[in-house]
Formats: structure tokens, sequence, C-alpha cells
């Protein structure tokens, strides 16, 4: 051994005896937990962003000193004394090795003990729907009903639309406060029904109406809150403004009927809970017309109104570069375009790379112009689930609704997420939240049946479909998800009974044709129900690979997902992971993208109404 190779010998071998090695896994140990506990802190707080930073960079310089210390100083019994000072044979400095492993061991210990307390008690509570809330806080429900145009022109109905919606959505942020949703409430446009029978029919105390005349300069609205038990109007305003002040009224009327319900907000919080996130008008009128277009084409199936609302928020955002809610729903536009499996992907001739970068510019800008950490949390969870972190997005999504419980947009959002990570904790607890609000929302029933028969409780998801058809008959989202669980449940007859009444409403017929006809015995029905499906105006991948899957048609099933294998932008791909039927084994990317993210995937299931094989 040469003289160099003694001395560095030398030098481990004195940083081992003088325990920095020790003391620098101690302090590593002690760190960890320092960093786990401030996060579950951080969260039940609500502390800003930053405060784990600052917590991360101290811990970062306080590193140095503190080895240098270990270097320099002994801890002995008669206290801590200079390394050149002390008699290295006394055992008890010996003793004193050991109870540091002691310390690191039992920091460990303690650790992992709050960890798993977080994991199954912390969360259970900050998650968890609560049914008992729900019933205690009945009376403070409300239905906002879409307000009428009254405009000489009658041209104003997108406003009207958009005026509405908001003021539903700036409500549905209030923790405590019940909104129906915007598809149940929008069904009673032109209803001739009384307020008192919407509301029963929709599960609400309380139901919104209004309307809006609007001309270049000037706009009247009219909004009255009406008590459902006696039809008596709890409160009610007519605004004669310039529409240069269209924001505050929309802002005042969320307000008030906020106040007037009694919810626990104080009145600071309420205020900056309710506002937009603009002060420009021109950006809120784009921004109103692009939440009004969009409605309207979820409400008829139309993909061109989908186009021209994003169009409006990108109008609304270059407007105001700092309007978040205009970057994120403009965002959202890609995130659509970017997955195979949503109904209006494929409206771009871009391809992926560039859908991933006009999604990745205005998520950040999103999350950068955020008006709090709880808008900032949504924008992130919805870029960690494109980049395919989706531990880091179910803790956003997570923060997020811990402020804004009642989206139920985000609950479905972090099921999807929970189910693709196969996080069994939050998957229930996601799926519960379904369940309660499917009472009295039919958005949030259809989503419970369409999670919940991919959960070994397919027949449960049917049943439940069908007593919510009692209650909204002919809901085409619902009964096409009660169709799939009833087939998924084997209950043939009862699935063909449903498509018989539903196949002239609902619009992916061609799908629910071949699933049935499969069911049924017949091949040569799915078989010409795919033709249909690829020779329609609008195809849809997922639908296809669907109707391959239930034919048993393998190859040609894998060989229409090899573009998304091949594709810059890994998201495309793990889209498919929602279908419990998907197997990634065959793509190594997606195998490795789950290994990283310690996914456990259970295996793939068969179809238990896949068609005979031909011949």
């Amino acid at each position: 051994m040469t003289q160099e190779e003694k001395e560095t010998t030398n030098w481990f071998a004195e940083l081992k005896r003088r325990s920095v090695y020790r003391v620098a896994v101690a302090y590593g140990v002690v760190a960890w937990g320092l960093i786990e506990i401030s996060d579950i802190i951080i969260r039940t707080l609500s502390l800003p962003d930053w405060t784990q930073r600052l917590i991360l960079v101290l811990l970062l310089i306080g590193l140095v000193p503190t080895l240098i210390a270990a270097w320099a100083l002994e801890l002995t019994p008669e206290g801590i004394k200079f390394e050149r000072d002390v008699d290295r044979s006394d055992p008890e400095l010996n003793r004193k090795g050991r109870k540091l492993n002691y310390f690191i061991i039992g920091v460990l210990v303690l650790i992992i003990g709050v960890l798993l307390a977080e994991r199954f008690f912390i969360a259970e509570i900050s998650v968890r729907p609560s049914d008992t809330a729900t019933i205690s806080a009945v009376d403070r429900s409300v239905a906002v009903l879409p307000f009428e145009d009254f405009s000489q022109e009658r041209d104003q109905e997108w406003f009207a639309d958009g005026i509405s919606e908001e003021i539903l959505n700036v409500l549905a942020r209030t923790p405590d406060l019940i909104v129906a949703s915007r598809t149940s409430s929008f069904a009673y446009r032109d209803s001739e029904k009384d307020i008192s029978t919407i509301g029963r029919e929709l599960g609400v105390a309380h139901v919104l109406e209004g309307s809006v005349r609007s001309s270049a300069s000037k706009v009247r609205i009219t909004a009255q809150l009406i008590r459902v038990s006696d039809g008596s109007h709890v409160w009610s305003q007519n605004y004669d403004r310039e529409m240069a002040d269209i924001i505050d009224i929309q802002e005042d009327v969320a307000i008030r009927i906020a106040s007037a319900l009694e919810t626990t907000m104080d009145p600071d919080a309420l205020e900056d809970m309710m506002r937009i996130g603009t002060r420009s008008v021109r950006a809120y009128q784009a921004y109103v017309r692009g939440i009004a277009l969009r409605t309207r084409s979820l409400r008829t199936g139309d993909r061109q109104y989908f186009l021209d609302a994003y169009d409006q928020f990108e109008v609304a955002r270059d407007i105001d570069p700092k309007f978040s809610a205009a970057h994120r729903q403009s965002a959202d536009f890609w995130r659509t375009q970017l997955s195979p499996v949503l109904v209006n992907s494929g409206l771009t001739e871009l391809d992926a790379e560039d859908i991933y970068r006009n999604f990745l510019e205005r998520i950040d800008l999103a999350v950068d112009t955020a008006k709090n950490d709880t808008e900032r949390s949504g924008s992130r969870a919805q870029r960690a689930t494109v980049q395919l972190r989706y531990r880091n997005a179910i803790r956003r999504y997570r923060e997020y609704l811990h402020a804004r419980p009642n989206d139920i947009g985000a609950w479905s959002d972090l099921l999807r997420v929970a189910m693709v990570a196969n996080d069994q904790a939050i998957i229930n607890d996601a799926l519960g939240k379904l369940e309660v609000t499917g009472r009295r929302q039919r958005s949030a029933a259809a989503q419970y049946v369409n999670f919940a028969y991919r959960l070994d409780n397919a027949s449960g998801a049917a049943d439940y479909g069908l007593r919510s058809l009692e209650r909204w008959p002919n809901d085409a989202g619902i009964s096409y998800q009660t169709h799939r669980a009833l087939l998924w449940a084997g209950r043939t007859s009862e699935a063909r009974a449903l498509v018989r009444r539903i196949d002239p409403i609902v619009s992916r017929s061609h799908l629910m044709t071949a699933r049935q006809a499969c069911a049924d015995g017949d091949r040569g029905e799915a078989m010409k129900a795919l033709e249909n499906l690829r020779s329609a105006d609008r195809r849809n991948p997922a639908e296809e690979w669907l109707v391959l899957a239930m034919l048993g048609e393998q190859d040609a099933a894998r060989d229409m997902l090899s573009a998304y294998a091949s594709s810059e932008v890994p998201f495309q791909l793990a889209s498919w992971l929602v279908f419990p039927m998907f197997d990634p084994s065959p793509f190594a990317a997606l195998v490795q993208m789950l290994e990283r993210e310690n996914i456990e995937r259970p295996p793939p299931v068969e179809i238990p109404f896949a068609c005979p094989e031909s011949g």
C-alpha cells in the first residue's frame, strides 16, 4: 500500500472513530423526519407552499456545521470537549457510539409511526366525506338555475348561462354549502315546473333564479333566492349597472347568497373566495362566454362548441395574462387533446409534443398566477397527473379538496389517479364521496357507477344506477354507465331491457350495441358496430380498442396502441391505465413508470361479457 493510500485509509478511519458517519446518518434521519412531519403540519394548517422549502434550505445549511462539530468536538461524561482534550481510553466513549445507534433506530421507529398514523388516521379525517355533515348541512343547500335572457334581441343566452354557471362555481367553493351540480340544475332550463318541485327533485333547500338584460354598455341582472319549503324569498336584488361593473355584480350575488345561508366562513374569507381572479371586464366576458360554450358542448355533444370555448379562454388570458382561471381552462383543453380515451380529444392536427408544450405553458401560468394556495394545488395536481407523477398528484388533489370539498370534478380526477396508483384508501374515500353526493346530484351518480363497477362491485354499482334512473329517468350519463355495470355483473337481460329504452338518446350507442351484442353471443352484430365506429365522422380510439378487446382481437388492440407507445408524451399511453382490462406489460416504458412510482398494478381482468370466438 502506498503512502497516499495509507493516508486516505487513516482519514476514513478517523472519520469513523470520531463518529462523523454516525452523526451524518443521525442528522439525515432527523432531517427526513422533520420534513415529513412538517409536511403534515403544513397541509393541516394550510401554510404557504414556501414554508417547506424554507425548512429544507435551513436543514441543508445546518448539515455543514453539524459535521464540523462532530469532527472537532466529543461528548463525554463531563460534557462537550474538544477532540484533542479527550482521553480515548475511557470506555464510556464506546458506549456513546452505541447510544447514537439506538438514537437513530428510535427516531426511525418514531417517524414510521407518525407516517402510518398520517396515512390511516389523519388522511382519513381530512379527506373522508361525512354522512353526518351532509345531513346536518341540508338547510345550507342551493341550486342555481340558468338565468333567463331578457335582452331585446334574445341573443345573450351565452352571457346569461355563463353568469349563472360562474355563480354556481364560486358558491361550490364554500366548504359547508351544498350546491347542486350544473348538469342537474341546468336540466331545468325552460321547465314549466314550479320552484318547490324543482327544489325537491334536486334535493336542495333553496333555489336561485334570475335574468339578464344587457346591451353594449348597460346590464340589468335580477337574482332571487327562494326557499323551497314555502316559496318565500330569502334574498333578492336588482342590479342596474354599467357593463364595467359586471364582475362586482357576480361576486356580490355569490357573497350575499352564501351569507344568507349562514355559512361558517368569516366575511373576509368568503369575499376572498368569491373573487373571480380578474378585474378586466373584457377578459371576464370572454371567460364567461367560454364557460357557457363548454357547457353547451357537454349538453349537446357538439365538439365545435368545445373548440369555440377554448378560443374564448385564449382571448381571456391574452387580455389579462394574470387571469389564472383562464390559463387553467385553456390548459384543460390541451390535457383533453393529450388523452385519446376522452370524448373531446382529437380536435387538433398538432403532434403530441406540441400539444404537451401548449398544456405545460398554460398550466405553469395557472400555477404562477393562482390567487391562493388552494387554486395553485388544483393546477399542480393536473400538471402532476399529465407528467405521471401520481403520488404527487394525489397529494395535491388532497390539498385542494381539503378546502374545496364540494368539487365533484376534482373528486373524480382524484379517484381516477388513485385507481391508476392502486391506492385503496384514497379510492374508498373518493368513491364514498361520489356515492353520498350522487344521491342528490346526477353527475356524481354517473361518476360513482362509472368507477364502482371496476372495484369488484359491479352488481352494487348497477343497483345504484338503476335507483338513480328512477330519480332521473333517461339521463344519458347514468344510463350509459348503468348498462355497462349490468353487463359486468352478468345481468344481461336487465341490460338488454335498459339499452332498448335508452338507445335513441345516448350518443355512444355503437359501443353500447357492441357490448350488448357480445353479451348476447352475437359476434356479427358486434363486428357491425365496430365498422360503424370506424366509419363515424368522429372516431374515438378508446371505443374501437374496447370493442376489439371484447372481440378477443388482442393483437389488433395492441397494434392500435403502438403509436401511443412510441409517443414522446407517455401520458397518451398511460391514459389506458384507467381500464381494468388493460395490460401494460407489453410496454416497457409504461412498466418502468409504474415501478418508479412504486405502483403494484393488479393483473388485468377478463371482460365477463366478451364475444364468442369466430367460427
